[in-house]
């Protein structure tokens, strides 16, 4: 699914520039077709690169479980339900496979080891993508001014799209999964009240019994 998008995407792109800017700057097929594709590979690589960079040489103390700036906000989250994510959230690639941990369900949700790993890979997602659409308009320089409108924009914008795309997925969830980690916490400081309780009670029990034994 994700190359055939790409694949659609420079088909359109190379569609448009052949009834527009072929007439306009004298193109031809070939030239179009070969400037999209290396278009496309040259956002493709940036991506890759501020991937990298985001992923292996930023403090990873940036990404933690404790950093709440990364999730959307109330308002974001409604305005982001409003335009229907919860329908096509599920049918935008999930690439978590380059990092072995994949975001498209939560495999272990009572564990809370799990779920932190969860949330610092989302964080890490949001930053990826951010830096994706971003760094993506760079190839707009490879040109000059006449040319870029005609295949460095294009290009980057459907790259915006597509990272932006993940980005709200990645920001919409991550609410939820801060919710899930706080009522795990809870339940394991319950769970480590009771059991210190029933200890206490042993305790006292095993104090009591051989007391009575005596007496008899």
């Amino acid at each position: 699914m994700y190359y055939l998008v790409i694949l659609l995407c420079m088909a359109a792109i190379s569609g448009l520039d052949l009834l527009f800017a072929a007439p306009a700057f004298g193109f031809d097929f070939g030239f179009i077709l070969l400037t999209v594709c290396l278009n496309v590979v040259a956002v493709i690589a940036v991506d890759g690169i501020s991937a990298f960079v985001v992923r292996w040489l930023l403090p990873k103390k940036w990404f933690g479980t404790d950093r709440k700036g990364f999730a959307a906000g109330k308002k974001e989250s409604r305005f982001l339900e409003r335009v229907g994510i919860k329908k096509w959230k599920d049918k935008i690639p999930e690439l978590g496979g380059f990092t072995s941990f994949h975001k498209n369900k939560i495999a272990d949700p009572k564990n809370n080891e799990y779920v932190s790993r969860y949330i610092t890979e989302a964080n890490f997602g949001v930053a990826v993508h951010l830096a994706g659409i971003i760094c993506g308009f760079f190839i707009v320089f490879l040109y000059p001014l006449e040319y870029c409108l005609c295949f460095g924009l294009p290009v980057a914008l459907v790259n915006a799209v597509y990272n932006g795309l993940s980005l709200a997925i990645l920001r919409y969830n991550l609410p939820k999964l801060h919710t899930l980690y706080r009522i795990n916490e809870k339940r394991r400081a319950r769970e480590e009240r009771l059991a210190a309780e029933s200890a206490v009670a042993a305790t006292s029990a095993d104090a009591v019994c051989p007391l009575t034994a005596d007496g008899e």
